[in-house]
């Protein structure tokens, strides 16, 4: 009988030593896919957190390049000056023609046709120093507002999480200068067919099969003795039917610049941003974004 207890219990000791390591075994297992599966949601944490800090940067630099956008084109100061370039530019050729004509033909009305072409002249080259003058404010005043909104988002960036860290962001350029491929707002002038003739000869009128709008970025200087006069033209998009163009994003591969002596009617900033993942396969890396903007649109001319 003891001989047989004895095997029984052997038995049921060998049993439970069994149990005891299958359960050991399935904790040990348990613990290495717990393990597994956190690592991955780290890993996961960390690349999606990146992705997210990427989406963040570039919506700043849309905000911060729409800011300054905003600005140049401020109470409709671009587009006002690009229609009175146009005006003084056109009475400055009629202006000559009528003192060509009174020397020809009514040579005692030559003195009066003189005064009112010295007059013109004048105006042109008053009018080119209060455009150089609306030049620098224009772009002071989009810097300014580009670097306010800037110092105003800046602060929310920085975070030290165990997947994920966020320095400060640099704003590390700021452009100004245009869209490419647009025109003026000011549509060609008529009445005076040797003015439209010579503008189409120099190319100073756009082909669009829509409004003939005066181009952009050249000095459209008159023929003759009046070449001596500055005449240029900012970029400039052209209400739609009475529609005025709102400033908006536009893709970073359209901005262009623009020579120094002309006004700016696009923005363009970058921004970088040191970042890095804290778990897993640790990467630091400088995310940079771009972010293009064009200005308002010119207001229908009254």
């Amino acid at each position: 009988m003891n001989v047989l207890a004895n095997s029984i219990r052997k038995k049921q000791h060998v049993r439970k030593q069994g149990v005891r390591k299958q359960r050991g075994n399935m904790i040990v297992l348990g613990s290495l896919v717990l393990g597994v599966v956190g690592m991955a949601l780290m890993l996961g944490y960390s690349y999606g957190g990146l992705l997210f800090v990427h989406n963040r940067l570039q919506s700043t630099a849309d905000e911060v390049a729409l800011a300054g956008s905003r600005k140049l084109n401020d109470g409709d100061r671009i587009g006002q000056m690009n229609n009175m370039l146009a005006r003084s530019r056109q009475l400055v050729f009629y202006s000559r023609q009528q003192l060509d004509d009174a020397s020809e033909k009514y040579p005692q009305l030559q003195t009066i046709a003189d005064e009112l072409l010295q007059e013109s002249r004048e105006g042109a080259q008053e009018l080119e120093g209060e455009r150089k003058k609306l030049k620098v404010v224009a772009q002071s005043e989009a810097l300014t507002a580009m670097i306010n909104k800037f110092d105003q988002v800046k602060g929310s960036y920085p975070m030290a999480l165990p997947w994920l860290k966020v320095a400060t962001p640099k704003l590390t350029k700021m452009r100004l200068g245009c869209i490419e491929e647009m025109n003026s707002n000011v549509v060609e002038l008529k009445n005076i067919p040797a003015l439209e003739n010579y503008d189409k000869g120099q190319g100073y009128v756009s082909n669009n099969p829509g409004m003939k709008l005066y181009k952009h970025g050249v000095d459209m200087k008159l023929p003759g003795a009046d070449s001596d006069l500055t005449f240029k033209i900012a970029a400039l998009a052209a209400p739609v039917e009475k529609t005025v163009s709102p400033a908006r994003i536009t893709l970073a591969n359209t901005y262009k610049a623009v020579n120094g002596a002309h006004i700016p009617s696009s923005t363009q900033v970058t921004l970088d941003l040191e970042v890095g993942t804290g778990l897993g396969a640790k990467a630091e890396n400088k995310m940079s974004a771009t972010g293009t903007a064009a200005s308002t649109g010119a207001s229908t001319q009254q």
